[in-house]
């Protein structure tokens, strides 16, 4: 009598034990900067090819997560993000700005190149060449 009890105990731990370490939830959140949503950020469960974009109000939800991956914000001109899951179901990030990488590439009339690919004549030009004198 005792043992099969003690047996039903440590089946239903072992149960709700791997309920948990495999539970997979649904994540959403918002995507910030110092200028409000960014949209088009990219959000992907590390080592996966799961993920999403950020709409138009930086939000985003990714389905079927599992509670101890790790998610990755990405967005050209910033800082990619590595955040921790841990069982949450929201989780909402401010990205910073990497302006080192901003001085990387050089903006041509018809895309992007790196200045160290660029071919022929470069000008760098800054908010001083826009700004009229009276």
């Amino acid at each position: 009598m005792k043992f099969r009890l003690l047996q039903n105990v440590l089946t239903g731990i072992m149960l709700l034990v791997g309920a948990v370490v495999y539970s997979q939830t649904t994540v959403s959140g918002q995507v910030i900067t110092d200028e409000g949503p960014v949209p088009g950020v990219n959000v992907i469960v590390k080592g996966t090819t799961t993920g999403a974009a950020t709409d138009f109000d930086g939000n985003y939800t990714i389905e079927n997560v599992p509670s101890d991956a790790v998610l990755e914000f990405s967005f050209i001109g910033y800082v990619t993000q590595s955040v921790p899951v841990n069982g949450r179901s929201r989780i909402d990030v401010s990205l910073a700005s990497d302006s080192q990488a901003l001085e990387e590439v050089v903006v041509i009339g018809y895309g992007t190149v790196k200045k160290s690919d660029a071919t022929g004549a470069v000008e760098a030009i800054g908010a001083e060449d826009f700004t009229t004198s009276n």
